[in-house]
């Protein structure tokens, strides 16, 4: 007898296709290919690799590596200076952006208090020294925004631009196709929408922001409507229950956790250009999305059900998004 095959869903297709990469890129890696794999932004070409201060274009060292994504960053006095150019239109910090910690590490000549004089080393006859930890609050260059239109502190870096002029009309239909739903979408729940000219950073907060470049800074039509895509998945989770900020985990289930859900991200977006007929027109597109999760995969690789719930968590998350799509179209 036989048995009536269950047609896979597309995000079940997509979950399939991501693991069979995976695979491959592990068996690279066995052979020497490839040492180290990490997520190449589709955006930011010629974006800073480290973080760098602002004012004097040199790379933050040391600590400040591990604990500041790569980008521009200033400190409050650092605006202030920026105001004060002739021909500079004002500036101010985004409202609700956050300051990251910035540390200094500084060798200085200690003073003896009552003479005011450098004390003198008994035993080498040198002036003493001692080093101190200097604690600086910066932001991010796309935090510091024009008080009058809101645009980010232009980059002192040459970002690399594509002007899109090859896109076909298929693409450009569904291209438009997907900026209404996104504008409805986002309008339609409450969530602000921060475009960001030469922007470094993609992503959605629980404030109810999505934050991306624009789209100049992406490869392609297809790397920016997946990003867009990608964030959007990740709302979802504030109205379908994924999300649970009160709960007290243990680092290995947050790092889990967080596993889990761009892994249902990075399909839903696939799944949400599937749907719309809007075609991959970059190659390196695949072989991004495959490297940041394989960034998880030792999370992944060992729990097949996880990319099960991975793509059932997606199939609720990309019906909400055509939900809205249906509505949009029919009002």
């Amino acid at each position: 007898m036989n048995e009536t095959r269950k047609k896979k869903s597309v995000a079940e297709e997509v979950a399939e296709r991501i693991l069979n990469r995976m695979k491959e890129v592990e068996e690279a890696i066995q052979n020497g290919e490839n040492k180290a794999f990490r997520w190449v932004k589709p955006f930011a070409i010629g974006a800073p690799n480290l973080p760098y201060s602002y004012e004097t274009m040199k790379s933050h060292s040391g600590v400040n590596r591990l604990i500041l994504e790569p980008n521009e960053y200033l400190t409050w006095r650092m605006m202030q200076d920026v105001n004060k150019r002739a021909d500079s239109p004002e500036y101010q910090i985004r409202k609700g952006a956050k300051g990251s910690p910035l540390f200094f590490f500084k060798v200085e000549t200690v003073i003896d208090k009552e003479t005011g004089e450098p004390v003198i080393d008994e035993d080498t006859g040198k002036e003493k020294t001692r080093g101190i930890w200097k604690r600086y609050t910066v932001f991010s260059r796309e935090d510091i925004v024009r008080r009058d239109n809101g645009e980010a502190l232009p980059s002192k870096f040459q970002f690399e631009h594509f002007t899109h002029e090859d896109t076909t009309e298929r693409m450009r239909e569904g291209l438009d196709r997907f900026n209404r739903l996104f504008n409805y979408y986002c309008q339609k729940h409450g969530i602000t929408v921060e475009i960001v000219k030469d922007g470094t950073q993609a992503y959605f907060s629980h404030d109810m922001r999505i934050r991306v470049p624009e789209m100049s800074n992406f490869r392609s039509v297809y790397d920016w409507i997946t990003t867009l895509a990608h964030e959007m998945a990740h709302s979802t989770g504030m109205f379908l229950g994924r999300f649970d900020d009160n709960a007290i985990k243990t680092p290995e289930q947050a790092k889990l956790d967080y596993a889990r859900e761009e892994l249902c991200a990075t399909i839903s977006a696939e799944s949400v250009a599937n749907l719309l007929m809007i075609q991959d027109d970059a190659d390196v597109t695949s072989d991004n999305a495959v490297a940041y999760i394989h960034s998880w995969s030792s999370f992944l690789k060992d729990r097949p059900n996880e990319v099960l719930a991975a793509a059932r968590k997606s199939d609720k998350a990309v019906n909400m998004i055509m939900e809205d799509l249906r509505e949009m179209e029919l009002a």
